[in-house]
């Protein structure tokens, strides 16, 4: 069974191999690379969500204080990763800031686009 983060997942990656091909033909090769990173970025949270998921599904006998903690560090460990991700691409990698933005938010917005699907084909 599928869940909705693999679905979320696939969405980001069609959303920025899209986003990135409009940037390359509007802007060029390295407005794409810097769109595509982004979108990248977004789905390393995605995916550090899943791989989280999947962990806490083999420890269902935590506490709920216990499960309570591993939300709050699941989400400090997206956040630190995206934000050295995005610092990268944006410093030492040289890409163009703003279309680094641009592929990042692309990527997150498959995470509103994702449940209307869901709804859609109900």
């Amino acid at each position: 069974m599928e869940s909705s983060v693999h679905r979320t997942a696939v969405l980001q990656i069609v959303t920025s191999v899209v986003v990135g091909a409009l940037g390359y033909l509007l802007q060029g090769e390295m407005v794409a690379k810097a769109v595509l990173y982004g979108g990248t970025v977004a789905l390393m949270g995605t995916l550090l969500l899943l791989w989280r998921m999947r962990r806490s599904e083999r420890s269902m006998l935590l506490k709920a204080h216990q499960h309570l903690w591993l939300f709050y560090r699941s989400g400090l460990e997206r956040f630190l990763v995206v934000c050295v991700l995005l610092a990268l691409g944006m410093g030492p990698f040289n890409l163009v800031p703003f279309a680094v933005l641009i592929g990042f938010v692309a990527g997150q917005l498959a995470w509103v686009i994702a449940p209307l699907q869901r709804e859609k084909s109900n």
